[in-house]
């Protein structure tokens, strides 16, 4: 069982402005420690995305690090953004509230050009950004409405999905499509969401793809937890907490972190400030590639790194190797993202240091977070959620998938690429049928969960065509 106290973690018990900020967090979300450390690495995130990416082969992740908290109501979620809202801003940075998820909300609207001289009609469009568009941390208070069904919610997930694409990729723009036109905007928010535990989550969790790319806190409250909080409230009347660091100074620690990621950006790629200010966010990306990811002088590693990160993704697999085949492909689905977090919160270490090199010992404080994490979240699935239904939903839309691969034509080429390919359009339509989505949106969705594994892909001139793989050919991959 997790202990879900925060102080006895390596990172803590080291650096003394990470525990003085828990000291804060603590007094104003009781009893919610492990919140309030992942809270301390996102405000960092969204501190350091301007100037920090980190290298993977021809790609790349960014620093920010995203939430995703399931819990009762009533128990200290709501008050607990509080304090990272504050933080956020008196820092200088954005921080907004999400109360709606329709389109033009989080990704925005066309509107006619405000400074152009003439009818209105005749205006050109312009973009307004969504809640999605630039650096801020976004803060869904009630975050069930992702999870429900429907047209307007998968749009949603969508949206997300795009959104948490690492910056510098080029894939972190969220593009809403509509009847003549289309348009994109770039997206570098942290996502902060709570929820009360909803029901029918389990036919949803799985199959999102949001909470593999997130950091997924699950906590039932008990009644003597509740008359503890309850306690301690009491006690807080007209009372006024000691703490060993200012709130004054864990701001001044987030400002100067701020200050000095930019200092060090100019420093290395000899820009002088008022350069850098008059640059487009697209000249600065690349020079913020160049110094992390091409020449890799941003920060540095030792020889202790690699061992130790390898040596994390074993004890994440550790975990899941001796589960069923069912529960395995489900639950070794989130390690991907484990590992790009651990890398992410040992950058953040090193940050904290000022020592810009990330090292084992950075990994490990990162993975001791993690896997308590990782195994908290596999306690929850088993408990509330029925795994083995999953896999049952997974088979049942695959051989959807078959049969309508089966009853489409198939299309031989005179190359190596041989008979058996059918129309991309073709099957897609007949899935929609055989399992009544009407909407494009959706077959797309399931496609992407469900049957992109499934088949091989080709274009032929501007169609594209998909061949099922041998191996999915009777009723399932051996």
């Amino acid at each position: 069982m997790m202990e879900h106290r925060a102080d006895n973690y390596e990172c803590v018990k080291k650096y003394p402005m990470m525990k003085g900020y828990l000291e804060h967090f603590k007094q104003v979300s009781i009893n919610n420690e492990i919140p309030g450390l992942i809270s301390f690495f996102f405000i960092l995130g969204q501190v350091a995305v301007p100037y920090v990416r980190i290298p993977i082969w021809e790609s790349n992740i960014d620093p920010r690090v995203n939430m995703f908290w399931i819990q009762g109501t009533r128990t200290g979620k709501s008050a607990a953004y509080q304090i990272i809202e504050k933080i956020l801003k008196e820092t200088g940075l954005n921080s907004v509230d999400c109360n709606s998820v329709n389109d033009a909300a989080l990704v925005g609207t066309l509107v006619p050009d405000p400074d152009f001289d003439g009818a209105t009609r005749d205006a050109p469009q312009i973009v307004r950004e969504g809640l999605l568009g630039g650096r801020k941390g976004l803060n869904f208070d009630e975050g069930s409405v992702i999870l429900k069904s429907g047209q307007h919610n998968e749009n949603t997930t969508l949206y997300l999905q795009s959104a948490l694409n690492s910056a510098g990729t080029g894939r972190n723009y969220v593009t809403k499509h509509m009847a003549r036109d289309s348009f994109s905007v770039k997206s570098e928010v942290s996502l902060w969401i709570t929820t009360y535990p909803p029901k029918g989550i389990k036919e949803h969790i799985l199959d999102k793809g949001i909470f593999q790319r997130v950091l997924t806190y699950w906590r039932h409250w008990t009644l003597e937890m509740k008359k503890e909080v309850n306690s301690i409230l009491a006690d807080g009347r007209y009372s006024s907490a000691k703490t060993e660091v200012s709130f004054e100074e864990v701001v001044d620690f987030f400002k100067e972190m701020k200050r000095e990621l930019k200092r060090r950006v100019l420093t290395l790629a000899d820009i002088p400030p008022l350069e850098w200010e008059e640059m487009t966010d697209d000249d600065q990306e690349q020079i913020v590639m160049d110094l992390c990811c091409r020449k890799k002088i941003m920060f540095t590693i030792d020889d202790s790194y690699k061992p130790a990160l390898n040596s994390a993704i074993q004890d994440y697999y550790d975990i899941v190797e001796k589960m069923s085949p069912d529960k395995q492909d489900i639950c070794s689905s989130f390690i991907m993202g484990l590992q790009n977090y651990t890398d992410i919160l040992a950058h953040h270490f090193a940050m904290v240091e000022g020592t810009w090199i990330v090292n084992g010992d950075h990994i490990d404080m990162a993975k001791e977070i993690l896997l308590d994490l990782y195994q908290n979240l596999i306690q929850w699935l088993e408990s509330e959620i029925n795994i083995g239904a999953a896999a049952a939903e997974k088979s049942k839309m695959q051989n959807y998938w078959r049969t309508a691969y089966n009853k489409s034509e198939l299309f031989d080429f005179d190359d190596k690429r041989g008979f058996g390919w059918a129309q991309k359009k073709a099957v897609m339509d007949s899935f929609g049928k055989l399992a009544n989505y009407s909407s494009h949106a959706s077959v797309n969705d399931k496609f992407k969960l469900y049957g992109e594994e499934m088949f091989k892909e080709t274009r032929e001139g501007v169609r594209v065509y998909i061949k099922l793989k041998e191996e999915y050919k009777k009723g399932g991959k051996k």
